[in-house]
């Protein structure tokens, strides 16, 4: 498995022990994603990381939806985690196409979206009280590859507006304030 995927999986394998530790009463807790609730931050996931699962599976690139209203969000992104990495099991690494972010090969388009569930992870963190710390090497690989989209993020929504961090600033404090979160 290539240092791409394995970096990746590391970032879901890090949301995942967050959403295992929400307790059960902060799943209506606001995030520092504006409008969503801890439950609509893992329907959020869930819904890109499908996306990407079912790209994987299918070689079909359709844009993430917003996974489906759920009583029980612990659940359903067990269904997601499990689901994607059955279908990262076999997918085409070297298979070509134009992803989301533009033209790549599935790998790098996976190695893109690895920002998602490694900046969620502090999201939910945050959300539900939980201290997590975001591995260095990861914050810097996503950091630069966010940044290899230039303006996209932003212009999507998909981030917001940087925020100033103090000078000796840790990757894992450049990376979030790149972001838009304050860290």
């Amino acid at each position: 498995m290539s240092e791409t995927i394995e970096d990746f999986k590391r970032a879901v394998a890090l949301f995942d022990s967050v959403v295992a530790q929400v307790p059960v009463d902060a799943w209506g807790n606001t995030t520092p994603c504006e409008a969503w609730n801890a439950t609509a931050l893992v329907r959020h996931q869930c819904g890109v990381l499908d996306a990407l699962a079912d790209i994987a599976r299918t070689g079909e690139i359709n844009m993430p939806q917003m996974a489906d209203e759920t009583d029980d969000p612990a659940a359903r992104w067990i269904e997601t985690r499990d689901g994607l990495a059955e279908a990262l099991d076999g997918a085409d690494l070297s298979a070509e196409g134009q992803y989301w972010f533009g033209p790549m090969s599935f790998e790098d388009f996976v190695g893109m979206v690895q920002w998602d569930p490694l900046t969620h992870s502090w999201d939910l963190s945050q959300s539900a009280g939980i201290a997590v710390e975001l591995p260095e090497d990861l914050c810097v690989s996503s950091l630069t590859r966010v940044k290899s989209l230039g303006d996209i993020p932003r212009k999507w929504k998909l981030i917001t507006d940087e925020v100033p961090v103090p000078e000796g600033a840790t990757a894992a404090q450049r990376y979030l304030a790149y972001v838009g979160r304050q860290p």
